[in-house]
């Protein structure tokens, strides 16, 4: 999923080109003349796939989650493959294509979703999931007058829902689980999470940050759960570094080349333009 920074996408796009790999890009429909470059785009040795019904998404907006499996639905298609990854246009895989493909032949049949298990998180997943947030297409500020106009009525709504003692979950037994919203899952976990597509909406639309969620509860309340490579780490569970000590998340800079290179992690996040190492990218192109 990208939608800016193509000469970050172009990197990501050269260090995934191998005949092993097929990649399947969503551009946001709102990044137009990006899109229009990748109209043209083709890779030398790895089927590359360009959606073209692509969603207008929004941050912390249920067209996160519409983007998300629209791309897994079309992947499945042409499937099946061994796993499906789901990647931003601002990561980057901090390993070589080899050790990449034998990692996941050595672990086969884990799933590698990143939960965050601590009560904070819990009691904000249940805090996305209680009310009905509308209007938060335009939350950002990025959205300009539109946030400024909708701002009031939105706060609006969320307080009259709690002044009423609104909880859309009462009842229900589903565990809203959070985490990371980059993945790495099977053909069968992923055949599941699209079949389960009508629960999704039912738990989710009108939610806030669905897509840091829907996953994670999908899997997590269903036999795939015992296939979670690791329940308690996010980063050794998605196989991915992510830090949101130092930022939201933190933008990997030059220094800590190293420190990926050497991680026991498959693919980082986040990564700029500004602030790309050569040196990362130096012996680590696909074998």
């Amino acid at each position: 999923m990208a939608h800016g920074e193509p000469e970050m996408l172009d990197v990501l796009l050269q260090l995934l080109d191998d005949e092993r790999n097929d990649v399947f890009l969503h551009i946001d429909r709102k990044a137009l003349s990006m899109r229009q470059h990748y109209d043209h785009v083709k890779l030398h040795r790895a089927g590359f796939h360009l959606l073209q019904q692509p969603i207008a998404v929004y941050w912390g907006h249920t067209s996160q989650v519409e983007a998300e499996l629209l791309l897994m639905r079309t992947a499945l298609q042409h499937g099946p493959y061994a796993y499906y990854h789901l990647l931003s246009g601002n990561d980057l895989p901090v390993k070589t294509q080899d050790e990449i493909h034998n990692f996941f032949r050595e672990n086969e049949g884990h799933e590698f979703v990143g939960f965050w298990q601590s009560e904070d998180h819990q009691r904000d997943a249940l805090r996305k999931t209680r009310y009905y947030y509308f209007l938060n297409r335009y939350k950002k500020r990025s959205a300009g007058l539109k946030h400024l106009l909708s701002s009031p009525v939105r706060n609006l709504l969320l307080a009259l829902q709690k002044g009423l003692g609104v909880n859309r979950r009462k009842g229900s037994d589903v565990e809203v689980k959070k985490g990371f919203q980059w993945f790495s899952i099977t053909e069968d976990c992923c055949r599941f999470v699209v079949s389960q597509e009508q629960q999704i909406w039912d738990v989710f639309h009108h939610t806030l940050c669905p897509d840091e969620m829907f996953l994670h509860t999908i899997v997590w309340n269903s036999p795939f759960r015992a296939r979670l490579f690791d329940t308690q780490d996010a980063q050794r569970g998605s196989m991915r570094a992510i830090d949101w000590e130092r930022g939201n998340p933190y933008v990997w800079q030059k220094k800590d080349t190293d420190y990926l290179l050497h991680s026991p992690y498959l693919f980082a996040r986040k990564f700029s333009a500004a602030t790309l190492s050569e040196s990362l990218l130096s012996g680590r192109r696909p074998r």
